[in-house]
C-alpha cells in the first residue's frame, strides 16, 4: 500500500514538472526558426556585404537559416523603424550606422533612442571618414589646403552623403576659418566622386574602403582620416587630429535587437556573434570593406554609446539643428 502511495506521488511530480523541463528545452534551443538581419540601406554597399557575411556564419553555427533583408530610405530609419514593429524576440536583428545617433537633428520628429528602444549586442566594425582631394590638386595637407580655400576666389565646397560627414564637412569649415565655404550635400558617393575627379568640388568626406583603391591608384589625395591612431591601409595619412582638427570622423556599424527581447535569446547572439568573429573569412570581409574588426561585449558597445552620444550633443545643436533636410 505504502509503495503504491510513493508510485503515485513520483508520477505525479514527473507531470507537473514536464511544463517546466519543456519551458527550459524551448529556451535553450534559440533559435529554433529562421532569424532576420535587417540592413536598412540599399543592397550592395559596405553595410550589406558584412551583413550577409556574418548571416552565412551564423545560419552554419546555429544550423538555422539566417537571411538578409534590405529595407532602405530615410537615412537607415525605414528599416530600423521596421524592426521596431515586430516581436522583441530576438528573431529580427538590426544591423545600423553610427549616424543613428543624429536623427534627433536630422528628423527633429523622429523620437527615436538608441539606449532606450534597442538592446545592444557589438559594434562589429570601425571605418574612418577621410577628406579626400582630386590628385590635381596642388595641396599636400588638409591645414594647406584649407588655408587655400581661404584665399581662393570662389567659396570652398566640401561634399558628403551622409548626414556625418556633412556634418564633418561644417565643422571643418569652422575650424579651417573658412568664411566662404560650402557644404555639398550628395544623395549618393559616385555622383559625389564624379564631381569631385571633376574639379566641381574640393573635398569629398568618404569612406576608407572607397579612399584606399583610389588612392593607391593615383586618383585622390587622402589628406586626413578619422580615428585616434593611423590606418595600416592609409600609412602615410595623418588623422584629422595629427592635421590640426580634432575632429569625430569614424563610422561603426553595429548589432541590436528590439528592448526586451528575453535574456536567454539575447544571449544566444551575443554568444553566436562572438563565435563566429573569430572566423578568417568575417574578418576579411570587414577588413575589405576598410573597416577594423571590433566585436566588444553589449556592455563595451552600450558605454561607448553613451560616450559619443555626449559628445554630439553639442556638435548637432551647431551644425544640424535648424537646417533645411
Amino acid at each position: 500500500m505504502r509503495s503504491n502511495r510513493r508510485a503515485s506521488l513520483w508520477a505525479a511530480a514527473l507531470i507537473l514538472a514536464a511544463p517546466l523541463t519543456a519551458g527550459v528545452q524551448a529556451q535553450a534551443a534559440f533559435p529554433e526558426r529562421p532569424v532576420t538581419i535587417v540592413v536598412p540601406y540599399a543592397a550592395g554597399g559596405g553595410t550589406d556585404a558584412v551583413a550577409r557575411t556574418l548571416a552565412r556564419a551564423l545560419s552554419a553555427h546555429w544550423g538555422q537559416s539566417v537571411v538578409v533583408e534590405n529595407k532602405a530610405g530615410a537615412d537607415g530609419w525605414i528599416g530600423t523603424q521596421w524592426v521596431l514593429n515586430q516581436p522583441a524576440d530576438g528573431y529580427t536583428i538590426l544591423v545600423q550606422l553610427n549616424s543613428l545617433m543624429l536623427w534627433r537633428w536630422s528628423m527633429p520628429d523622429n523620437k527615436f533612442d538608441v539606449q532606450q528602444d534597442m538592446r545592444v549586442v557589438t559594434k562589429v566594425q570601425n571605418s574612418p571618414m577621410v577628406a579626400a582631394v582630386s590628385a590635381t590638386n596642388k595641396a599636400t595637407s588638409l591645414k594647406a589646403l584649407l588655408e587655400n580655400c581661404r584665399t581662393a576666389a570662389k567659396a570652398c565646397s566640401i561634399g558628403g552623403s551622409t548626414v556625418s560627414a556633412n556634418m564633418v564637412g561644417r565643422q571643418l569649415m569652422d575650424l579651417g576659418g573658412l568664411s566662404n565655404g560650402v557644404s555639398v550635400p550628395y544623395k549618393g558617393t559616385a555622383p559625389m566622386m564624379t564631381d569631385l575627379l571633376g574639379g566641381h568640388i574640393d573635398v569629398a568626406l568618404i569612406s576608407a574602403n572607397q579612399a584606399v583603391p583610389m588612392t593607391r591608384e593615383g586618383k585622390v589625395k587622402s589628406l586626413a582620416l578619422g580615428l585616434d591612431k593611423r590606418y595600416d591601409k592609409l600609412p602615410d595619412t595623418p588623422t584629422f587630429n595629427e592635421a590640426g582638427f580634432p575632429i569625430l570622423a569614424t563610422t561603426w556599424y553595429g548589432l541590436m535587437v528590439r528592448q526586451g527581447t528575453p535574456d536567454q535569446a539575447f544571449k544566444a547572439i551575443v554568444d553566436g556573434v562572438q563565435k563566429v568573429s573569430k572566423q578568417p573569412e568575417v574578418l576579411k570581409a570587414i577588413e575589405a570593406q576598410g573597416g577594423i574588426p571590433v566585436f566588444d561585449s553589449p556592455e563595451s558597445f552600450a558605454a561607448s554609446i553613451s560616450k559619443e552620444s555626449a559628445a554630439l550633443v553639442p556638435l548637432g545643436e551647431k551644425y544640424l539643428a535648424g537646417q533645411k533636410k
